[in-house]
């Protein structure tokens, strides 16, 4: 058994980290911003700090034997300081304490969106990099910097490049749901853009593995569900799997771009979440499809559960819960 920090493991993909490190007998300590939240269960530990405070981290690193590191900032009106500061130096903060309290293993969340709308259809770990706003760069800075204290340090660490996920807990992929419930969803430009959707737990287990097998220490792996297709047709598949007419109301996206990069120049000054933004319409027109070859040879990744699969779990889960 042993002793995981799980850093952001108040999150959604936390959430269902620290539920499958604790079923396989792990004790568990949760790192974030926030109060101990009210569904974590009792026999995890749950230690508030801020990751761009180096002390915090120290502390939050006492006695465990590995730990996950989850904490970025994701937020779409984030300053590029703001962003370095918790993705790049709040990765170095993570690598220090982990280097000090000599960790067995440290698996490091970056993205998928270090490759940006992709190069080659389906990508791979190798693919260019082609980050596309603040987010994705500071990621892919924070992602190099570990690769290489690893190479310096010899410290165990892996790199996990998760798929854009969905299934019980998650809130950003409901928006298209709900829209899509409503008849509401409205597909900007021609629909052609590969997306990607990975069930969480197919997720978890491609952590698991970096946490555990040697092959993976010094290499960074692409993990989550394999299929692909174009977002008109995910946008099909939801309807289907909501018993809803099929979306029909398409506009052109170039309008909708000219406006997000006003929003965005009016609501900077004031430091508050524009309306519409660039990185939100990026959803409409980058290219995300991947392969998971590389998790598959090195690790044994399998993933369990199909597209269909994932949505109506992911469907059922929002109803459960009175969301949809």
């Amino acid at each position: 058994m042993a002793h995981v920090l799980v850093t952001g493991g108040t999150g959604f993909l936390g959430q269902h980290l620290v539920a499958a490190l604790r079923k396989r007998g792990d004790r568990v300590r949760t790192f974030a911003r926030g109060e101990r939240p009210a569904a974590l269960p009792a026999e995890v530990e749950h230690r508030r700090g801020d990751v761009r405070d180096p002390a915090a981290v120290a502390a939050a690193f006492e006695g465990v034997d590995a730990a996950i590191h989850l904490v970025s900032n994701f937020r779409s009106a984030a300053s590029d300081g703001d962003a370095h500061a918790i993705n790049v130096q709040g990765s170095e903060h993570v690598l220090r304490a982990a280097q000090r309290a000599r960790v067995a293993r440290l698996v490091h969340c970056s993205t998928i969106g270090v490759h940006g709308s992709v190069l080659e259809v389906p990508a791979h770990e190798g693919t260019p990099f082609n980050p596309g706003d603040v987010y994705q760069r500071t990621k892919l800075a924070a992602e190099r910097r570990v690769l290489q204290f690893q190479r310096d340090t010899g410290l165990p660490i892996s790199v996990v490049r998760p798929i854009s996920m969905l299934g019980p807990g998650d809130r950003r992929m409901l928006k298209l749901f709900r829209m899509i419930q409503r008849g509401r969803f409205v597909l900007l430009g021609d629909g052609r853009a590969n997306f990607q959707p990975a069930y969480v737990d197919d997720v978890v287990q491609g952590f698991l593995l970096c946490l555990d097998r040697d092959e993976a220490i010094g290499e960074a792996f692409i993990v989550g569900g394999e299929e692909y297709l174009p977002l008109r047709e995910l946008a099909l598949r939801i309807a289907e799997h909501l018993a809803v007419a099929p979306p029909w109301i398409r506009l052109p996206l170039a309008p909708f771009a000219l406006a997000a990069g006003f929003c965005e120049w009016l609501c900077a000054p004031f430091g508050i979440e524009p309306p519409l933004h660039r990185r939100r319409l990026s959803f409409f027109r980058n290219e995300r499809a991947f392969r998971v070859d590389k998790a598959r040879r090195v690790l044994g990744f399998a993933p369990q559960v199909s597209l269909d699969q994932a949505l109506a779990r992911t469907i059922r889960w929002y109803q459960e819960a009175g969301w949809l």
